[in-house]
């Protein structure tokens, strides 16, 4: 895709050339900072993250912030801007970078559109009927252009079909050999496909999506850069539902919209597309006693106007099948995934058999939650597909393969097939390729591996963008939110993950869209805004309305069990963990079980239930499912520490210390600053019990300081409010004091801060503060007994 020439102020930027002109006068600029303008100017419809930012100039993770700072400072200097006024580059605090001034690509001359010779159209083979343009006054279509995408994603069905390129017509003659004005070129703009209207009776309704699908197929088997049907009908569908958000931000000027037509007329199909971008309006039409014939004749007049040569027509024993595909597309498009299921069930067993329709099923039953057999079938699949005979179907294969292992948090397996599907697809399937290396990323980040995730992610973007792939995008931009809270950095996932919820509702993303509102449910505790993390579950509910995804279902589920425990409502997060408990596959959910046994014992510890059940529930917690649990790397230790001071509170202080010793050797096994302030937390805990009381506050005091070097609110109110109450009972209220107020910021919203206000109050003999610190700490407890206080199990159902 050519890179345009972008106009701002006095300013001309020149990407391809790699050219800054400030009027007459040419603006040097070091490299990085070039592309770091460039890289904003090409992206000026979003902010940009920092670690996106590196990635896509120095394609590397190792570069400070400091570099990125120095390589803005030279942009503004260059543009004369300054920190201050930012009209150039605004700062994003705690993000990263936006460009803000406004900005006009270079217009671009456009030949004017070529007439054909009209061509008799014939009934069984359909050739192009009147190819002409029209003029810009034509009717144009009210929905607003979308960008391309161009992309098979994780759980999502995928649109590319075979059957696409095949062949029939002689490329069209050269200009000067046919004396024909030069066509009106399509010079890599993107293409979006609406859906058809159809006039035929109710039972030809599939022809809505299915051409729709049929055009899109054949126009990207051209060469012509085409969004994926699903995404289009996602976006139109997320349009609904978010009424408030309008899609047009997400369109490049210059897309094609094409708008097909399909009416019958006794034996006779006509099919008709309207195709526009700026200024320019094409027709094309064919007609024929078939439906899909007519409509890839149609595509072919299309594809000649726009300078391609139209691909080869499939042969007829294939036309069935092709129609099979088209039905099951249209019927897993509208979102009608068991209708889809039913169509391959009730064909000949023939269809049924091919590798394509096989692939399509896997995908049905992939975002059905039904794992086993979508594996199963995948498998058998790779077993009958060779690289040598179809590597773009292969390729696929393995990247669903790999998805399946992906959310069953088995990263091993998934790198192995996103590593050979990466090796297979190079040539063949651009955006299976760029799936393939966001996988890779997916894989690396499961396993903690950041900076290897942080390229993948790189390449994928690359990919992705030079396919227009809006969705693909998003994935990235989800994944990097993701590894933002892998680094302890919620902060800054927070705005990624509003901005990428933001652009899965408009794409109709599901799935995707309540993965973003999970994350952002953690990010939100992480950072103690409860009433946020509330919010963001609940627009997960009703889980059975929000996601058809059983697996996902209970994801929800035990986040929302984890919310309402962190409220103080532990009755609704004990009806929810036992409903879940009773339901959810002990195979299939394995880890979100575990995690709901570890949101269990926290909540029987908040109950203040016997130390010896909290003890229990967490040692059931603490299972491999758990310990490899990728989504919430915290969960594991602190549910660990949970254990450790109910076993210190029973007396089996002998018990809690050979745990504490294999907890802390967990912990700095991957030492970083996180890991390394909880094991002295544990340390400090323990030889507080044990009596050695100066070697533990050595020990909190080291914890405290690494905490905050990530400034994360959980984590330092976890850490300071026992250092508090140790200092408290050490006879030390004055330094309590100095500590207490490090999480004072709190004391309004989070129950232990609250409570640590109300003993150091009483310690320090301040009467009506210890009072209103009581009030505040008992309004916050919700149903959570105050430390100390004991409190039978509550009665079953």
């Amino acid at each position: 895709m050519t890179r345009p020439v972008y106009r701002f102020g006095t300013f001309r930027l020149d990407a391809a050339a790699r050219e800054l002109w400030a009027g007459a006068e040419r603006v040097v600029l070091p490299s990085s900072a070039f592309e770091c303008l460039a890289y904003l100017v090409e992206h000026r419809d979003r902010a940009i993250g920092r670690d996106e930012l590196i990635a896509a100039i120095w394609g590397r993770t190792d570069v400070t912030d400091t570099q990125l700072g120095q390589a803005i400072v030279r942009v503004r200097s260059a543009l004369g801007d300054t920190g201050r006024e930012q009209q150039f580059v605004r700062t994003v605090p705690r993000f990263g970078y936006r460009f803000v001034a406004e900005t006009t690509p270079e217009p671009s001359a456009l030949p004017a559109a070529a007439t054909e010779p009209p061509v008799a159209a014939e009934e069984r083979t359909a050739a192009p009927v009147g190819v002409a343009p029209v003029r810009a006054s034509v009717r144009r279509s009210p929905i607003p252009a979308l960008a391309l995408l161009a992309s098979v994603l994780i759980g999502v069905l995928a649109l590319a079909w075979r059957f696409g390129p095949g062949g029939g017509q002689p490329p069209p003659a050269s200009p000067a050999a046919s004396g024909a004005v030069p066509p009106a070129r399509s010079d890599g703009a993107l293409a979006v496909v609406w859906p058809a209207s159809v006039g035929a009776p109710a039972d030809w309704a599939w022809l809505r999506l299915g051409v729709m699908d049929l055009v899109a197929t054949r126009l990207r088997s051209a060469g012509v850069p085409t969004m994926p049907s699903d995404n289009v009908v996602g976006l139109l569908r997320g349009q609904g539902e978010q009424a408030r958000v309008s899609a047009s931000d997400l369109v490049p000027s210059g897309a094609w919209r094409i708008e097909p037509a399909v009416e019958q007329d006794g034996p006779v199909w006509r099919v008709r597309l309207l195709a526009h971008v700026r200024d320019q309006d094409l027709v094309a039409a064919a007609e024929s006693g078939d439906v899909l014939s007519a409509a890839r004749g149609a595509v072919d007049s299309l594809l000649i106007k726009l300078g391609h040569a139209p691909p080869l027509s499939v042969e007829q024993p294939e036309r069935a099948l092709e129609e099979l595909a088209r039905r099951v597309n249209a019927a897993s498009l509208s979102g009608q995934n068991a209708l889809a299921a039913q169509l391959i069930e009730q064909a000949p067993a023939e269809q049924r058999d091919d590798p394509e329709i096989g692939w399509m099923l896997a995908n049905i039953e992939l975002r059905a939650g039904d794992y086993g057999q979508a594996e199963r079938r995948l498998s058998q699949l790779l077993d009958r597909v060779s690289e040598a005979a179809a590597p773009s179907l292969r390729g696929r294969l393995l990247n669903t393969l790999a998805a399946i292992h992906v959310r069953r948090d088995d990263a091993a397996q998934a790198q192995a097939l996103y590593r050979e599907a990466a090796r297979i697809l190079p040539g063949h399937d651009d955006s299976a390729l760029g799936l393939a290396h966001l996988g890779l990323g997916l894989a690396a980040e499961m396993e903690g591996r950041i900076e290897e995730a942080t390229g993948r992610f790189g390449q994928a973007r690359t990919q992705f963008e030079g396919a227009g792939n809006l969705l693909g995008v998003a994935h990235v931009d989800a994944n990097l939110a993701s590894m933002d809270l892998l680094r302890y950095r919620p902060g800054d996932a927070v705005p990624r993950l509003l901005d990428v919820e933001r652009r899965f509702a408009q794409l109709g993303a599901q799935e995707e869209l309540i993965y973003s509102r999970i994350m952002l449910a953690r990010a939100y505790l992480q950072l103690l805004d409860l009433e946020q993390a509330q919010s963001a579950i609940d627009r997960c509910w009703p889980v059975e309305r929000a996601v058809a995804n059983e697996r996902l279902r209970w994801q929800v589920v035990a986040v929302r069990a984890q919310v309402l425990a962190a409220r103080g409502r532990l009755g609704e997060a004990d009806a929810l963990l036992a409903d879940l408990d009773r339901r959810a596959d002990r195979e299939q959910d394995a880890g979100t079980r575990a995690v709901a046994l570890a949101v269990g014992a926290e909540v029987a510890a908040s109950r203040g239930q016997s130390d010896a059940v909290v003890a229990r529930l967490a040692e059931a917690a603490l299972a491999p499912a758990l310990e490899q649990y990728s989504n919430d790397r915290r969960l594991y230790p602190l549910t660990w520490v949970v254990r450790l001071r109910a076993l210190r509170r029973a007396g089996e202080v002998a018990q809690a210390a050979t745990e504490t010793a294999r907890l802390v050797a967990w912990l700095q096994a991957q030492p970083d600053d996180w890991r390394l302030a909880w094991a002295e937390q544990v340390k400090a805990e323990q030889a507080w019990r044990e009596g050695a009381r100066e070697q533990a506050l050595l020990h909190f005091a080291a914890a405290l300081e690494r905490i905050q070097r990530l400034g994360v609110p959980e984590d330092l109110v976890a850490i300071a409010q026992p250092y508090v109450l140790a200092l408290i009972d050490g006879g030390d209220p004055e330094r309590a004091g100095t500590i207490a107020g490090r999480i004072a910021a709190w004391g309004a919203r989070d129950f232990r801060v609250a409570w640590a206000q109300t003993r150091l109050y009483q310690a320090l003999g301040r009467t009506a503060a210890a009072r209103q610190a009581t009030d505040r700490a008992l309004a916050l407890a919700g149903e959570r007994a105050l430390p100390g206080e004991r409190r039978a199990a509550p009665a079953g159902p």
